[in-house]
């Protein structure tokens, strides 16, 4: 406290501070004395005498007015994570106003009170524990105010998963400071004694089970564990991020960076499933773990990287995907040839993306092959070998044989996310292609068929898809077509009334279309002046009535019951039984043999000419 000097003359000066017990003291004392001196100046009244008096009155200490507590709760449900500091406060009046210190041990050892220099310096010198630990002592805080005093927590001694505390305060009186007698532990359960220190939890490495394919769980696991073990062993989680920046300490998150965590938390080696994007490029990716506990404190190793890898994959093809020719049969016009036009769709899809991470076409290539159905794809695989224009078109021929063209569409592919590249493709069929509609004379082999078509895709690192086939084939419809080689039927030189004896002359077609082929005829009498668009005049002397022209596929005599009278309102067949055209080159031929007869009233002699019509039809599936 502080003292002021005063001037008094003819007395004595005291200073201290005064208890209960020393005034009463004192009290007592002045009263004898009174009394005392009273009688004496009763008995005598002679001479007066004075006796000087003394006191010294003691300090007292500062005493607790709200008892000091842990300013956030730390217990073992709400513990303090370790690198964080946990606070003290309290209220405390001192009955001098003096100021005054709270203090905070381990230990309920009576603590050290340490003096002032003096009067004019309190507040400047803070007691000690009296044993222990001093977790902390204030500075120096008004008489009634609040006292606060904070200390930094470690997982390192003094500090222990739980600590014990007791709290003083007091003062620093020059010459008695003083501390309260009884320490304090808080006021409710909430933040009192003890507090308890969170541990880190300790992350060894974390680590995956990658290569994965798009739409797979990748499983990201750790060597992790806790040391704390108050009140059972603290739960893990395991956080991973893409990044190692987007990590938040205050929320435990990262965000957009967010890839998977445990969605339970476990004693040890936490682990975090995280299902790929069905739509994925394949490439290595960025992965970080983080390891925390309940409290959300933070293992010192985080991150620990992690990257994964999302493998390549094949391309898909689905048969739904595929159409031929728009739906539509198949028609051949080109007689010996080829007919171009026919159409092809397609769909390739790539789980990797249609895009490269370098922005180039993940879907490169394709594999085509058009067939009939009883080959399929074993067969027909697509490489040139397996080609036959018959029934197996495959586009690994060189364009110069078969000429398939595919564009890719090229507005589709804009994004990572898009999957599918779309294709449209002409191609031709050679004339020889199997027909494989029901007409009568297809035969049962071809007719129990359809045209089909098979398509594989490949990407960029070259794997390929297995091949699909369209789920609408269609009908390949008969072409029956002749080519006639023969531009005149030579019958040479007759009189009237002769015949040719046999069926001699001959005329030579080919099969240009994709069926069997026999021939059905019509012609023309004959007459020197005949001309297209102008036939002849009946004339017993002047014309040759067509029905004098006999033909056979074979060498007949002339009038044979076999041979085949021609007829200019009827046509007639004859059966050439000329096998299916196989090959694109040397088509199937067969020959029709002639022989006439001049009638006996041909007056007229002359070069006669006429016409002859040759039809082809389709041949009994048995003369394939």
């Amino acid at each position: 406290m502080l003292y002021n000097k005063e001037e008094q003359s003819r007395y004595l000066k005291t200073a201290g501070k005064i208890t209960i017990f020393t005034a009463v003291v004192g009290l007592a004392v002045f009263l004898v004395a009174f009394i005392f001196d009273a009688g004496t100046q009763q008995l005598s009244k002679v001479s007066a005498q004075s006796a000087t008096t003394t006191l010294t009155v003691l300090n007292t200490p500062p005493f607790f007015t709200t008892d000091a507590y842990e300013v956030v709760e730390s217990s073992t449900s709400s513990p303090t994570n370790s690198g964080t500091a946990i606070q003290f406060a309290a209220v405390a009046t001192d009955s001098n106003g003096a100021p005054y210190f709270l203090l905070v041990c381990s230990s309920n050892a009576t603590p050290t009170a340490n003096a002032a220099a003096g009067p004019g310096n309190l507040g400047t010198a803070p007691p000690d524990c009296g044993g222990g630990t001093q977790w902390g002592v204030s500075t120096a805080a008004a008489s009634g105010a609040l006292a606060s005093v904070s200390t930094t927590t470690a997982e390192v001694a003094p500090f222990a998963e739980l600590n014990t505390w007791y709290a003083w305060v007091c003062d620093d009186d020059p010459f008695n400071p003083r501390c309260n007698a009884t320490p304090v532990q808080g006021f409710s359960a909430t933040n009192s004694s003890p507090f308890n220190v969170n541990s880190r939890p300790v992350l060894t490495n974390v680590w995956n089970d990658g290569p994965k394919d798009p739409g797979d769980i990748v499983t990201f696991n750790s060597t992790s564990t806790d040391p704390d073990s108050v009140g059972g062993e603290d739960d893990i989680y395991l956080i991973v991020c893409s990044d190692n920046t987007s990590y938040n300490p205050t929320t435990n998150s990262c965000g957009s960076a967010f890839l998977a965590s445990t969605t339970v938390g476990v004693a040890a080696d936490a682990d975090a499933a995280y299902t790929l994007a069905s739509i994925l490029r394949d490439a290595p990716y960025p992965a970080y773990g983080y390891i925390i506990d309940e409290h959300g404190h933070e293992a010192l190793a985080n991150p620990d990287q992690s990257n994964f890898t999302v493998n390549n994959v094949a391309p898909v093809v689905l048969g739904g995907d595929i159409s031929l020719n728009s739906g539509s049969n198949i028609t051949l016009t080109q007689e010996g040839a080829e007919t171009t036009g026919f159409t092809l769709d397609f769909t390739v899809r790539d789980a990797n993306s249609c895009l490269t991470s370098a922005s180039s076409s993940e879907i490169t290539d394709y594999v085509v092959s058009v067939f009939r159905s009883s080959y399929g794809t074993t067969t027909c695989t697509g490489a040139a070998g397996s080609y036959n224009p018959n029934y197996c078109y495959p586009n690994g021929l060189a364009t110069t044989t078969w000429n398939l063209s595919c564009t890719a569409s090229s507005t589709q592919c804009t994004s990572p996310f898009v999957d599918q590249l779309d294709y449209t493709c002409t191609f031709p069929l050679w004339f020889v292609a199997d027909p494989t509609d029901a007409a009568p004379e297809t035969p049962a082999a071809f007719a129990a068929d359809n045209w089909s078509v098979g398509i594989a895709g490949a990407d960029d690192d070259f794997a390929t898809s297995s091949m699909a086939t369209t789920t609408n084939p269609v009908e390949l419809i008969s072409f029956t077509a002749l080519d006639l080689l023969t531009a005149q039927i030579p019958y040479g030189s007759l009189e009237p009334g002769d015949d040719t004896g046999t069926l001699s002359a001959t005329t030579s077609v080919l099969s240009v279309g994709n069926t069997g082929l026999d021939q059905e005829v019509e012609g023309e009498s004959m007459c020197g002046t005949f001309a297209i668009g102008s036939e002849c005049a009946p004339s017993a002397t002047s014309t040759i009535p067509e029905s004098e022209q006999q033909f056979a596929s074979t060498s007949l005599a002339y009038n044979s019951p076999l041979a085949i009278i021609l007829s200019s309102s009827t046509v007639q067949e004859v059966e050439l039984d000329v096998a299916k055209t196989t090959s694109t080159s040397t088509p199937s031929s067969g020959v029709t043999y002639w022989g006439i007869s001049v009638p006996i009233s041909i007056t007229l002699a002359g070069s006669y000419q006429g016409l002859n019509t040759f039809y082809a039809v389709t041949a009994e599936a048995t003369d394939w």
